[in-house]
């Protein structure tokens, strides 16, 4: 966004942080960490699971709107949650693991042009398809695959 307006540095303006953020697997242990939190609690608190294609999982920064009424994470497929990342304070407009934030969001530089691009730096990239066994050793994929399957199947209630 910054390169648009000629920007040469961080304006703090959050635009990065309204990005999906994928912190790489060995990330998330020094982010607990930085939070005083067991890697546990920083997943059920401010993580979800995702998948571009049912085989490869891994975690992501939840967004302000994936909570349900219940405080439990809900799928961005419903959603459709364009809000800043779980992790980005509104109010100071800054990211409460600055220090220690993934490298995705080390990378993001907005005031360069064409930044962002390179898909071997995001932290998608840096996942297998065993990795989340390691944080989520109970993880079925075939019921979060039936889950996915029934959100983006479901026929919205209008349109009957």
């Amino acid at each position: 966004m910054a390169v648009k307006f000629g920007l040469k540095s961080c304006q703090r303006c959050g635009q990065c942080c309204l990005r999906f953020c994928t912190p790489r697997p060995d990330e998330i242990e020094p982010i607990a960490s930085y939070l005083k939190l067991s890697v546990d609690e920083l997943i059920g608190k401010y993580m979800v699971i995702d998948t571009p294609d049912c085989k490869t999982f891994f975690l992501r920064w939840a967004k302000h709107g994936e909570e349900d009424i219940t405080g439990g994470r809900i799928p961005p497929l419903r959603t459709y949650d364009r809000g800043y990342c779980i992790l980005f304070d509104e109010k100071s407009r800054s990211c409460m693991i600055h220090p220690v934030r993934p490298h995705e969001a080390r990378y993001v530089r907005c005031w360069k042009s064409g930044n962002g691009s390179d898909r071997n730096e995001w932290g998608i990239s840096a996942w297998g398809e065993r990795d989340i066994f390691k944080f989520i050793s109970d993880f079925d994929p075939y019921v979060f695959a039936q889950s996915r399957a029934t959100e983006t199947n479901r026929v919205p209630s209008n349109s009957i």
